[in-house]
């Protein structure tokens, strides 16, 4: 299980880099000096952060398209049928909309949270033009958390309740928010410990409510603010 995952994992990622290598390789101009190095790109030996160019967001598109596919070709092979239920795509119930106003305090919560602690990240995304700030959108406030929702809160929570025999949940709970806050590694440890509890949320609300729409309308609404608050 935990193989699978990994290998998901590191597909979207090396996916991204690979595609984000690509597009200069075939679409940039032949005079420039490009190399990537961590987090930057020097495009003649200036640095930007790899999440300014707008070839890293179309990277990122077409890598989480992939990526769903995948997850759901595995999870074809191992459970036949009924995918999209196994990953919570389940229509929502009547009794369970209050999740929505959970949801909601405990998103502008979070924004007052990150508002108040100024000069907390080092990552700072900008979007010149129309295109680009489309793609930004598309790509961090909409296919980013969607494909993250699904890995996450879809096939490592699901997996791991199933090999639990739906019991210790809180298990479950922690591992997938540990999991989730160390793939934004980029982050410092205060960014980190809000991104963890934010897993543990989103982890409680997907097994209360047996519907993964929770978590992604909460993810996205999320990322969306962030990437207006950019752009603004």
């Amino acid at each position: 299980m935990y193989y699978t995952f990994f290998f998901i994992l590191g597909s979207y990622l090396l996916l991204q880099l690979l595609l984000t290598t690509l597009q200069f390789f075939f679409f940039g101009d032949p005079n420039q000096s490009v190399t990537i190095q961590g987090f930057y790109v020097h495009i003649d030996d200036v640095p930007y952060q790899i999440w300014d160019l707008p070839q890293f967001h179309i990277a990122m598109i077409v890598s989480a398209i992939t990526i769903l596919a995948l997850i759901y070709f595995v999870l074809r092979l191992t459970i036949k049928s009924g995918v999209f239920s196994y990953l919570g795509f389940v229509p929502i119930r009547r009794k369970d909309l209050i999740w929505f106003l959970y949801s909601f305090l405990i998103l502008i919560g979070g924004i007052l949270l990150r508002e108040s602690a100024t000069n907390t990240s080092s990552i700072l995304i900008t979007a010149n033009g129309m295109a680009e700030k489309i793609l930004l959108i598309l790509g961090l406030g909409i296919f980013g958390p969607l494909l993250e929702e699904v890995m996450y809160r879809g096939y490592l929570l699901g997996r791991m309740d199933q090999i639990l025999a739906n019991k210790h949940r809180w298990i479950t709970v922690v591992v997938t928010a540990v999991l989730f806050s160390a793939f934004h590694f980029q982050y410092n440890v205060f960014e980190l410990l809000y991104i963890f509890g934010i897993g543990v949320f989103l982890a409680m609300m997907r097994f209360k409510t047996g519907s993964i729409w929770f978590p992604i309308v909460f993810h996205v609404a999320g990322n969306l603010y962030a990437v207006f608050r950019l752009m603004l």
